[in-house]
């Protein structure tokens, strides 16, 4: 695994890369919490003839600005100084630390989803979103930030913690009023951006009413430049199904208009429609009960709570908690390896070392089941097990499992804490059941104690609403008043006995 040292983390190793960065997880040293840290590519450190190396502390400088729980947070930033021995480090390396979000991205879960399931996000998921990404540009742009490349790739989706926007690698501050370079994502680009106009609050709505659209309809407005250049070229929208979705439609119309003068000069608008249609298009929330002393039923969803060996589990699939390597040398892997054989650990490891949050899908062996899931979820304290359980969950739809057994993941050499586990698993399940569409019906979770059974298990009932007062019959509209003379027939007539007496 390749390796990167910063004063002050410890660094597990490479997410990911693009264009011009390279993106690592690691840790505090001292509060060992996770982070992500950006530098600039390898390849780029010692020729930086685009300013890569600025840019990244200049993004560091912006998110720094903003203060919104809707936007991801930068930590820290700095140089690592160059090694005058290597030629290929011999300059300093920039690095932004940023906070790490423990949830997918949108646009592989609406990808994934629409390819296993064949439909996109519910409305009122979409609405939620736009509200939230509206809210921290909002704040981005009250700190004199313009985002410039808004998309769905850029916005996270945290279950315990709700929606982040990230990635201000090609923000702009609009203090000196001249045009930055071009810059952004071709489907979600504004005019002015490709004609190298001035840019402003204006171009973040533009970007944010392509997003809309991408997300509800799984494709961005227009199908390419010469389409977003012209002016009579109306977005790719299908008819709307509801009025609400009309109300929607008409939102993102105003939001993509070519003119400036005829968009929304900021947010705050489509921020207001986007609150009206979330309040309105309320969530479905599935009802949930016991049904044993260790099961509960989350709509059509059964959860059940066991202690043993998981290995012995029956189910269409297990979750293995894995590590990076991939091996199956200790703890739940271990146990499944033993007995479904060394093929099981062979298959999982010929892909090579896996970044935490994925999973990775193999055959069973003579486990009595159908798949393992290997969910690498946890290393040294930092969790990553929201992002892993999601990937779990998705692999269970693409492959048509209606029954998975899980462990509580990252709680063995990894530290996890059962109640952090129990929280990131169960926060995740919810969100997947609400959104629909699943083919999933039941969920086990195993615990190697009754002990841990019994926390986790609090935990999940605390998540899933069995305490909260959310299905305890029918709302409280009143009571009646019996010297009230009120009859049926009245223009004002309210019954307030529950449905059914």
């Amino acid at each position: 695994m390749r390796e990167l040292s910063v004063p002050g983390y410890q660094v597990w190793g490479l997410l990911g890369e693009g264009g011009m960065s390279e993106v690592w997880l690691a840790k505090h040293e001292v509060l060992a919490a996770p982070v992500v840290i950006k530098t600039l590519r390898r390849a780029l450190r010692a020729s930086d003839t685009q300013g890569a190396a600025a840019r990244i502390l200049q993004e560091a400088r912006l998110m720094a600005r903003v203060a919104s729980p809707r936007i991801v947070r930068a930590l820290d930033a700095g140089e690592i100084p160059g090694v005058a021995s290597e030629p290929d480090d011999a300059a300093p390396t920039p690095f932004l630390v940023q906070e790490y979000v423990d949830g997918l991205d949108f646009a592989e879960l609406d990808r994934r989803r629409r390819a296993t399931l064949g439909i996109g996000l519910p409305l009122w998921l979409v609405c939620h979103v736009m509200r939230e990404i509206c809210t921290g540009l909002r704040a981005a742009h009250q700190a004199g930030v313009i985002h410039r490349d808004l998309k769905p790739s850029n916005v996270f989706g945290e279950p315990q913690s709700g929606i982040r926007l990230g990635d201000f690698g090609i923000a702009v501050a609009r203090s000196d009023g001249s045009p930055p370079e071009s810059a952004g994502t071709l489907p979600f680009m504004a005019p002015e951006q490709l004609r190298h106009g001035e840019v402003g609050r204006f171009t973040d709505v533009w970007g944010a009413g392509a997003t809309a659209c991408d997300l509800r309809y799984g494709q961005p407005p227009f199908g390419s430049v010469a389409e977003i250049l012209d002016a009579n070229a109306a977005p790719r929208l299908p008819p709307p199904s509801s009025p609400a979705e009309a109300y929607f439609q008409d939102v993102i119309r105003r939001m993509l208009a070519k003119d400036v003068r005829d968009r929304p000069a900021d947010v705050l608008a489509p921020l207001s429609h986007f609150a009206m249609l979330n309040k309105a298009l309320e969530p479905p929330e599935p009802a949930v009960s016991r049904v044993g002393p260790s099961a509960l039923l989350f709509g059509r969803l059964e959860l059940s709570f066991a202690v043993g060996d998981i290995a012995a589990a029956t189910a269409d699939a297990i979750v293995s908690s894995a590590n990076f390597e991939l091996r199956m040398r200790s703890g739940v892997g271990e146990a499944l390896r033993l007995r479904g054989g060394d093929e099981l650990e062979r298959e999982a490891m010929a892909g090579g070392q896996q970044p935490l949050g994925s999973c990775v899908r193999t055959g069973a062996g003579a486990l009595q089941t159908g798949h393992v899931f290997h969910a690498v979820s946890a290393w040294n304290e930092v969790s990553c097990v929201g992002r892993a359980f999601a990937r779990a969950l998705i692999l269970a739809e693409e492959h048509g499992c209606a029954s998975i057994a899980a462990p509580a993941l990252g709680t063995g050499a990894a530290r996890v804490g059962v109640e952090m586990c129990a929280n990131a698993m169960m926060t995740t399940l919810r969100w997947h059941t609400m959104l629909g569409g699943t083919r999933v019906r039941k969920v086990t979770i195993w615990l190697d104690s009754e002990a841990k059974r019994r926390l986790y298990q609090d935990v999940a009932e605390e998540v899933l609403g069995l305490h909260d007062g959310r299905h305890f019959g029918p709302p409280d509209i009143g009571l009646s008043d019996d010297n009230a003379v009120v009859t049926p027939d009245g223009a004002t007539f309210l019954d307030p006995r529950p449905s059914g007496r």
